[in-house]
């Protein structure tokens, strides 16, 4: 297929799942800690990838001095606040305590009709 993204996956289960870490996010039998922790793993990464693109982009703001700092404050605000975020829900599903994954995940499952056994017929 032109244009879909094919995620691998292991066990049978897609190896990252956005949207369940987004569901674990919201659940409140999720600890916090487990929260905490996939936030602060996001923030440290972020930061990393802050560190190492300073060379970068002092290079692009002495070429390009108004706009390349008015670009370079937005995509790095863009940055701060979008990258912990969705590096924390990719590292939740692995962060989480695995009964509560399981349970949330056939929740999941369960209320998109992929595990009716039987067809439901409305009259």
């Amino acid at each position: 297929m032109i244009g879909s993204i094919r995620i691998p996956r292991l066990f049978g289960k897609p190896l990252l799942d956005i949207r369940l870490g987004f569901a674990l996010m919201r659940d409140r039998r999720v600890p916090l800690r487990s929260k905490l922790v996939a936030i602060l793993l996001g923030l440290a990464v972020t930061a990393l990838v802050e560190f190492l693109e300073l060379p970068v982009e002092a290079l692009i703001s002495m070429l390009l001095p108004v706009l390349g700092a008015a670009g370079d404050l937005v995509l790095d605000g863009a940055e701060i606040v979008a990258g912990p975020l969705l590096l924390a829900n990719v590292l939740l599903p692995c962060l989480a305590p695995r009964p509560i994954v399981d349970q949330i995940r056939a929740e999941r499952t369960s209320c998109s009709g992929k595990t009716s056994k039987s067809p439901i017929i409305d009259i």
